[in-house]
């Protein structure tokens, strides 16, 4: 695991801190709210083509609130739309 410390004091990319965090429910979540296909035809890296309110509708599953907890982080709003930005980021290199 990658504590919030060791990601504040760069020893990890913004990638491999919030990819700690993915989980099958939420690639599934994000396949459903997102779509594949809008995954995969987004042109920019952090998918701000994406419009946030898509983001924000997703739920998050109460174990990532755990395991956030367990590197001495906590669920926000923006960290949500990292871990789910990340998911997408999977999926779409799954389907390239």
């Amino acid at each position: 695991m990658i504590f919030r410390i060791e990601y504040l004091d760069h020893k990890c990319s913004h990638e491999e801190y919030y990819a700690q965090f993915v989980t099958p429910d939420i690639i599934r979540k994000v396949k459903r709210f997102i779509g594949v296909v809008a995954i995969k035809n987004s042109r920019d890296r952090s998918f701000n083509d994406i419009r946030m309110r898509r983001w924000d509708v997703i739920t998050m599953p109460y174990e990532t609130q755990e395991l956030m907890s367990m590197v001495g982080d906590f669920l926000t709003p923006a960290g949500k739309v990292c871990i789910l930005k990340e998911a997408a980021r999977q999926i779409k290199e799954e389907i390239s």
